[in-house]
């Protein structure tokens, strides 16, 4: 247990600011700071950092706490070891109670995992450096692949004897159990029962978590034998997921920060090599596929990642898997392909580090650019390949969550292939409308674990959801504003990277589909989102308003057909009367001015997500009416609170558009 008076003097010297933007980018805002939530999904700065009172506080999902509490969150580290973590930063020396605390069985096991780790990094060390055999072969080998003493012992390499139970025999002695060798996977049983090593007669990777404890080890083999894998791993335990581990995360970290962007490579050796040559930022994935524990690392400390990968055709198709990963992961992406036959850990040890540093400025490309080039060479003149490799391309920017960010790429890729951006847009909102519709039927409507029959039914029953209903109303209204105008150009206020407002234009069906995919909205009646998503796909093909309209009018289903046909006979919608009773605003020059159109798309826009949320707050009201668990209610009332403040911050903006404009 760690002594008051020491738990006193890191909460004194822990500033608040100091340790959250270790992990979020703040930005002042009069006394306090402001910044990103990481602990939902926020897009727009939602959480305050108060140095005055000491304390963070996110307005929209209500996490909140000092300085301890942001780091066990965000770190996901018990109350001892969040401690810890804040007594390295601000380099406090850990003083321990006498009097011991009281653990779970879950958290002994884990110390003494840890310990067995820890015992085992130092004898790998050991035997490495003071031992005849370690020198002779461990040694050796690792001046032989060109590693430096200072390399050598930031990443703790070691080597582990080549007799059959040397280190088992010396951690026995020490007090460890058997019981828990194995479970770390240092200590293994033959068929016979007989205990082995694991790691004999191989060179050590130790792997540290983010504090820089050892949780793992990967070990290479010296001799040359076709049967046994090059590397062996340690086995997932209490202590260990694989998922939750980058290689040289720890001692990338600052570097990772302070440069803004980190390298993902592959192996062990890739790393060291690098990091020698003075690429400091710089981790590899060992193999795995960006797990979220892995993600949440990566996030900590940058949005920017450069995919370092092989020049030959592995490589290739490990840095195009790793792209849709990472967009969809909301990075933003570069790659970096080394020449044919090179790898990271020999191109670093033939080429001097300035070359290095040259290389990888030079070469990073971003992920469009590396797609075009990649696919171009198999693609050739052929028209048809060229357009599958565009879509394959769109496919990519679709992953992107961040609407400025997807145009911006869009605007590239326009330029590449010389295609018209509203072409490029219409592919666009197919794939992302898909996405869409895929993760909403994943996830159905459960983010507080409601009993979904119940919910499912309230949310999308056709037989409670009339014409007459005030959703359906609303719904409608914007599907025809597409089908009468979808190509039509209207202006749209938006935010640089500046922080300024500007007018652009854009198009009413863009704007539509950009508004609705930010806050991942589809129409609650079926034959509507049918043609929102048939519109994405012709809207690809035609070039004119009046071809997607003949489309509709000769549409297949009948339902739609019929609708179609009705519908678009009818003059020009306009904004509902009822506007001034509910809302209490004059919608007399919203229905008369020549901004009609773009003061309509943005009114029914709002009033559609009004509405919507009216339905949610309905259906968990009536949830609340049936018994509940504790945790249940407390959770349903905690996203009532989020939807009512929601529903009021729209109710607002829909006054400001109806009266200032």
């Amino acid at each position: 247990m760690i002594k008051k008076e020491t738990v006193d003097e890191i909460m004194s010297a822990a500033q608040i600011e100091e340790v959250v933007s270790d992990f979020v980018p703040l930005k002042k805002r009069g006394q306090n700071w402001v910044g990103v939530c990481p602990f939902h999904d926020d897009k727009n700065p939602s959480m305050y950092v108060s140095p005055r009172l000491g304390i963070f506080n996110c307005f929209v999902c209500h996490t909140g706490g000092n300085a301890v509490n942001f780091v066990m969150k965000h770190e996901q580290l018990s109350y001892p070891e969040a401690l810890r973590w804040l007594a390295q930063k601000y380099g406090i020396k850990i003083v321990e109670d006498e009097q011991k605390e009281e653990l779970s069985e879950e958290e002994k096991l884990r110390e003494s995992l840890f310990a067995i780790n820890k015992f085992a990094e130092q004898y790998f060390v050991d035997q490495l450096m003071n031992t005849e055999e370690g020198r002779n072969i461990g040694l050796s080998y690792f001046m032989e692949r060109g590693f430096t003493m200072q390399t050598i012992e930031k990443f703790r390499l070691g080597y582990c004897p080549d007799g059959w139970d040397n280190f088992t025999q010396a951690a026995l002695k020490a007090g460890f159990s058997l019981e828990n060798l194995i479970l770390t996977g240092l200590t293994k049983k033959s068929e016979n029962g007989k205990t082995f090593d694991f790691y004999r007669g191989r060179v050590i990777f130790p792997i540290f978590d983010k504090l820089g404890k050892p949780v793992g080890f990967g070990g290479r083999i010296l001799k040359k034998d076709e049967k046994t894998s090059k590397y062996f791993n340690s086995p997932e335990s209490p202590v260990y997921h694989k998922s939750n581990v980058l290689y040289g995360y720890y001692q990338a970290q600052r570097a990772i920060k302070s440069k803004d962007n980190v390298f993902l490579v592959e192996g062990y050796t890739d790393v060291t090599s690098l990091v020698q040559a003075g690429i400091e930022n710089v981790v590899a994935t060992s193999g795995t596929a960006f797990p979220d524990g892995q993600i949440r690392l990566l996030k900590a400390k940058t949005n920017n990642v450069t995919v370092l990968r092989d020049g030959d055709r592995a490589g290739i198709n490990a840095a195009l898997k790793d792209i849709n990963i990472l967009l969809s992961n909301n990075f933003n992406v570069n790659v970096v392909l080394l020449p044919e036959g090179e790898d990271p850990d020999s191109f670093a040890k033939s080429h001097r580090d300035s070359e290095i540093a040259d290389y990888l400025r030079d070469k990073a490309t971003n992920f469009i650019m590396f797609k075009a080039k990649v696919m171009a060479d198999q693609a050739g003149n052929d028209p048809a390949k060229r357009a599958v490799m565009v879509k394959d391309i769109i496919q990519s920017i679709a992953l992107i969550q961040d609407d400025i960010t997807r145009q911006l790429y869009v605007k590239e890729l326009a330029k590449v292939f010389d295609i018209e951006e509203k072409i490029l847009n219409a592919e666009l909102r197919k794939y992302v409308i898909k996405s869409f519709k895929e993760k909403a039927e994943k996830e159905s409507t459960q983010e507080l674990n409601i009993r979904e029959e119940n919910l499912g039914k309230e949310k999308i029953s056709q037989t409670s959801f009339k014409p007459q209903n005030s959703l359906y109303s609303i719904e409608e209204i914007i599907i025809l504003q597409i089908l009468k105008y979808g190509t039509f150009d209207i202006d749209v206020e938006i935010t640089d990277e500046n922080n300024a407002k500007k007018t652009i234009k854009k198009r009413l069906d863009q704007y539509i589909f950009d508004e609705l995919s930010l806050e991942n909205i589809s129409f609650q009646n079926l034959m509507f989102q049918r043609i929102f998503e048939d519109y994405a796909n012709v809207a690809a093909l035609s070039h004119s308003q009046d071809e997607i309209k003949q489309f509709f009018v000769n549409h297949p289903d009948e339902e739609v057909k019929n609708f179609c046909i009705e519908k678009l006979m009818i003059e020009d919608t306009v904004v509902s009367p009822q506007w001034e009773k509910r809302f209490e605003v004059s919608t007399e020059c919203v229905n008369n001015c020549a901004y009609k159109l773009n003061q309509e798309v943005e009114c029914n826009i709002l009033m559609f997500k009004h509405r919507l949320i009216d339905r949610y707050i309905s259906i968990l009201q009536k949830e609340l009416e049936e018994p509940q668990t504790d945790r249940i209610a407390s959770q349903i009332l905690r996203k009532l609170d989020q939807l009512l403040k929601r529903r009021k911050e729209i109710a607002d903006m829909m006054n400001l558009v109806a009266t200032s404009k």
